[in-house]
């Protein structure tokens, strides 16, 4: 339920229109009943949705009661005065946010105040004081010193801004507020604002930050009295998050120890800052959050923002403005990470590219050719290389084509094999940092001088091309390593003289 607010300030100024003036609605003839003539007005069309919206639930039918023959006075609401309701509902926005049974009943209770049964009341027989009762239950009081004013629970009055219009089965007053029963008060006040506590617990698409809140011992904190601003990631946000961590952390489980479970109360503080930041108060800069010392990033992007933390990709904002009791929560698409979770991060990657090759079972063959080749302290250098890394199979392979004598890299056994296997190795190193988003059609330099390997767009899929008639394919992509990457290919690439060493056997 959204709560009504601030009714203080919702008192309007408008000019007071005689009760006694011809609005254009009265005629010589009366021919229409009071939802025709509301129909017919510009300035009741807020009304007539109201009621019609109310009238979605099945118990509820307004429009069929103020069109039957009987007699009503309806002080009508104006649709300035329906937009300063609106405006002093939280969540409301129009009449289509009464979107559930329970907030059209709501909105049917307030329709129903406004309207008198039994009674054509004309402005000229009301008396000052007057207390007259509403089809609603409660009571509304008149007021006719100097102009007609009608005063609700709220203690507000509201004024009759266009008097007497004339129906076939009573009399329309227009006004300039909506009248709230004290039911209604009492309603909108009996179910207090969610905390971002609460509303993180109640939205599915934030299921992993709730586990992380509780994880973490922050939920109470998230429910206390703030302000807070809270940037909440997805749970797609999430398992990117533990995709990037690897294969020891599949879920929020794996955060399992106290330093684990101390980075990740930390990352979640990097999304919280101490005091209540509106999409509309969002400018670029930096932004200190409730993470000592740690600042998030606002970022204007082509006039959209998005949110810049110690990594290199930005977070977009899916989602603004959730309003809770105590503070607005926002919706992004990644995990925002200081710099300690880079850090964390950063050392579960193997640090260089011969530990990730170490690392690897599917890669054991490559190492040992490595090692053998005696390249490994090379391919741990500072770089930045890129290794076109084959798999075991694809060096399986390769042994089946050099016949019966080369059953395993032990036969790789004299001085000019051991450095054709250095050179095969060297062909399949680029000196530079080339991630996948970088491959284009074209030869590509080695560290094996003078030899190139050729990237091959094959419709719309980079295959790599050696001095052999058989492209490698590229299996996985962009396996980082402190100083470069590894993609793994099938097929272990040949330079021309690989491919001589071969047609000499």
């Amino acid at each position: 339920m959204k709560r009504l607010f601030k009714f203080s300030v919702v008192v309007l100024f408008f000019s007071l229109i005689s009760c006694d003036s011809d609005d254009g609605f009265q005629g010589p003839e009366i021919t229409l009943n009071i939802v025709e003539t509301a129909s017919g007005s510009n300035d009741l069309t807020s009304l007539v949705a109201a009621l019609l919206k109310a009238d979605e639930n099945a118990d509820s039918n307004l429009v069929g009661a103020l069109s039957s023959p009987g007699l009503f006075t309806v002080f009508a609401p104006s649709n300035q005065a329906f937009a300063n309701l609106l405006a002093s509902l939280d969540g409301f926005n129009s009449l289509a946010d009464f979107d559930t049974e329970e907030e059209r009943a709501l909105l049917a209770k307030i329709l129903q105040y406004h309207v008198i049964s039994g009674v054509a009341a004309q402005s000229g027989s009301l008396s000052d004081g007057g207390k007259i009762a509403t089809i609603q239950g409660e009571e509304i009081t008149v007021n006719v010193s100097g102009g007609v004013r009608i005063t609700d629970k709220t203690g507000l009055a509201s004024n009759v801004i266009a008097a007497d219009i004339l129906t076939t089965n009573g009399v329309v007053h227009i006004v300039d507020k909506v009248l709230l029963p004290q039911e209604v008060l009492d309603a909108l006040a009996a179910e207090p604002e969610p905390t971002i506590t609460d509303l993180v617990v109640a939205t599915e698409s934030l299921s992993v930050l709730k586990d992380a809140v509780i994880k973490a011992d922050l939920a109470a904190t998230l429910a206390s009295e703030g302000p807070f601003t809270v940037f909440a990631p997805s749970n797609d946000a999430f398992v990117a998050l533990l995709d990037a961590l690897g294969d020891d952390y599949n879920s929020l489980d794996d955060f399992d120890t106290e330093a684990e479970i101390a980075l990740l109360t930390n990352i979640l503080l990097y999304h919280v800052i101490p005091a209540n930041v509106m999409s509309t108060d969002l400018a670029a800069g930096a932004v200190g959050t409730a993470l000592t010392d740690n600042s998030i990033e606002v970022i204007d992007d082509n006039g959209t923002f998005v949110i810049g933390d110690a990594s290199d990709a930005n977070a977009n904002i899916t989602a603004v403005d959730i309003m809770a009791s105590n503070g607005t929560v926002h919706t992004i698409d990644k995990v925002l990470l200081p710099q300690e979770a880079i850090d964390f991060v950063a050392s579960l990657q193997p640090s260089t590219i011969t530990d990730l090759v170490v690392a690897t079972e599917s890669l054991s063959v490559l190492k040992d050719a490595v090692i053998k080749a005696d390249l490994a302290a090379t391919l741990a250098s500072e770089g930045p290389f890129t290794v076109f890394a084959p798999s075991n199979d694809a060096f399986v392979a390769l042994l089946d084509a050099l016949g019966d004598d080369y059953n395993s890299l032990d036969d790789f056994d004299t001085e000019a094999e051991i450095a054709l296997l250095t050179n095969i190795l060297l062909y399949h190193v680029i000196p530079a940092n080339v991630m996948s988003t970088d491959l284009a059609a074209g030869a590509v330099g080695t560290a094996l001088t003078d030899n190139s390997i050729e990237v091959i767009d094959d419709n719309g899929t980079f295959v790599i091309g050696d001095a052999s008639d058989a492209n490698a394919n590229i299996t996985a992509v962009d396996i980082m390593a402190s100083n470069g990457t590894v993609h793994t290919i099938d097929k272990v690439l040949l330079p021309q003289e690989a491919i001589d060493f071969v047609a000499s056997l």
